[in-house]
């Protein structure tokens, strides 16, 4: 199996687990099937909670004994994924705390980029943008609390952007606002209604190009051969 193909099939998987069209026991046993070998022969099998690439280690993957028999022996702990330190081997874990005080911050931020603009709006002679600012601070609450769902329907996106340079998304995410402003403008938008299309429109396609679904971006052992 190719790791283009794994990956593929990863996601998949994932989505259908996430939608309780399957179960966990099920998508643990599905993932333990993928594996793929790069130019040195080595073999290589995805993390069923990472989406890693991880050496491939068939004892780890052990299930629970049935109900009523002994359990078997615990399996030896999966090293860090490829080319990373022992200390990134639980991204999980480690990032949940980081999470949370970006959410806060973002929230935060968008709420005096909100208050900014009703102060700034409110100097015309029409009344304040209330659409805008509302708008500034109902959708990062809304990316965050919907958090998971749209995870689900951006997973199977992840093995298309996983080939995409970090760089280049960023690039991409860091254009968005000007690209959408200018072909708002162009098409007659101005001033509040142009405000607020531009802001939800490149806020969601920003989103969509920079978010990484939950289990972090994978990386391809190949292309970290030399």
């Amino acid at each position: 199996m190719s790791f283009d193909e794994a990956l593929q099939r990863y996601a998949g998987l994932r989505q259908q687990r996430d939608y309780g069209q399957l179960s966990d026991y099920d998508f643990r046993q599905a993932v333990a099937q993928l594996v793929a070998v790069d130019p040195q022969g080595a073999y290589w099998q995805l993390h069923p909670d990472t989406g890693q690439w991880m050496p491939y280690q068939p004892a780890a993957w052990t299930q629970p004994a049935p109900y009523g028999q002994p359990a078997p022996p615990p399996a030896a702990p999966l090293p860090p994924p490829y080319g990373q330190p022992q200390s990134a081997a639980h991204p999980e874990e480690k990032s949940s705390w980081g999470q949370l005080l970006w959410d806060i911050l973002s929230v935060a931020g968008s709420a005096v980029m909100s208050a900014a603009w009703y102060l700034y709006s409110g100097m015309a002679e029409t009344q304040p943008d209330k659409k805008t600012c509302i708008a500034m601070v109902a959708i990062p609450i809304a990316l965050i609390v919907l958090r998971k769902p749209i995870d689900a329907l951006l997973r199977p996106l992840e093995p298309f952007r996983s080939k995409i340079p970090p760089m280049v998304l960023a690039g991409c995410g860091v254009a968005i606002p000007f690209l959408v402003a200018n072909y708002l403008y162009s098409h007659g938008e101005s001033q509040f209604p142009f405000m607020f299309k531009t802001y939800v429109y490149s806020t969601i396609l920003s989103y969509i190009i920079l978010r990484t679904p939950s289990g972090g971006r994978v990386i391809n052992p190949q292309t970290m051969v030399h």
